[in-house]
């Protein structure tokens, strides 16, 4: 520095601005404060839980769903809650049956999803080039076909079960998230970090499993809880058609077997469309809080 500039410097009382600290991770425990924090989580938070407690505990309380030693079409009351069907069956324990078959199904599909859409989505989004271009080829075909009709076809030549609606419903719906995981693996292989990490020598496999794959999980969690809704409404919708398992009814085969009486027997129809409701609504409404929390800049957008 020259003699000039050190007079000029010190002649200059501003001081150099500070410089820019480096933007750090959210702290995870922030970000569960600020989602439970939330009202609506805290509404319908507590009303997934006791949907999802009571069809795991409360068939082992209830009476047998199969009995037929009562009369038929008993109205709700104080010894039949949700009162009986047709054939005399208890029906809150048939309701509470049915949630067991369509809470397993909702939860089964995301979770099939979402290990196919890390593995593809994480691969092709990382490694780019060909692979990507084959493994987008496979997510496309399997998104364009009709689930309904896959599920008629495979009811036909394989019979109708609870594992076969939920890799029905995972092989048409898993694309979804594969492109959300995609992209972030696109996103996140192109930062500085991930460049440093190859430059020091490590592996592309564990690059992509400690660091691109953690660091995409959140918009791909926000998703995979909306897949959950997904999987129970088109769950119900097989069911209603009568593609499901007769022997572990669920709720909307409880809504196609109430058709006949709807006007004689509300409650066959109300009770299993009132557990969808809640259900679906609860999840797609906390997944929204959860996509709020881990991105509150959208929120101030809204």
């Amino acid at each position: 520095m020259s003699v000039q500039q050190q007079s000029r410097q010190a002649a200059d009382p501003t001081p150099a601005p500070p410089a820019r600290a480096a933007r750090r991770p959210r702290n995870p425990d922030s970000v569960l404060r600020m989602y439970f924090r939330k009202p609506i989580v805290r509404i319908f938070m507590p009303i997934l839980l006791f949907m999802i407690v009571a069809s795991l505990i409360g068939p082992l309380l209830t009476g047998n769903p199969f009995a037929t030693n009562n009369p038929p079409f008993i109205p709700p009351d104080a010894e039949f809650p949700l009162g009986t069907d047709n054939l005399g069956r208890d029906y809150l324990a048939r309701v509470l049956m049915g949630g067991q078959v369509s809470l397993l199904v909702g939860f089964s599909v995301a979770l099939l999803c979402l290990t196919l859409a890390l593995v593809v989505g994480g691969i092709a989004g990382f490694y780019g080039g060909f692979m990507d271009t084959i493994l987008v080829k496979i997510s496309e075909f399997f998104q364009v076909i009709p689930g309904i009709i896959l599920a008629l076809v495979a009811a036909s030549i394989l019979g109708t079960n609870v594992a076969i609606i939920v890799v029905i419903l995972a092989l048409t719906m898993w694309p979804g998230v594969a492109r959300i995981v995609r992209a972030e693996a696109m996103r996140i292989s192109q930062l500085g970090y991930v460049e440093s990490q190859r430059a020091a020598g490590f592996s592309s496999l564990r690059i992509l499993w400690s660091d691109v794959l953690p660091n995409a999980m959140p918009p791909v969690l926000v998703a995979t809880t909306m897949t959950v809704a997904r999987a129970i409404l088109a769950e119900s919708g097989l069911s209603f058609l009568g593609i499901g398992d007769a022997n572990r009814p669920s709720w909307g085969a409880l809504l196609n077997q109430a058709q006949p009486y709807i006007s004689t027997a509300w409650w066959l129809a109300f009770f299993p469309g009132l557990c969808i409701f809640l259900v679906v609504l609860a999840i797609n409404l906390l997944g929204d809080a959860l996509n709020d929390a881990l991105n509150p800049s959208i929120g101030r957008v809204k």
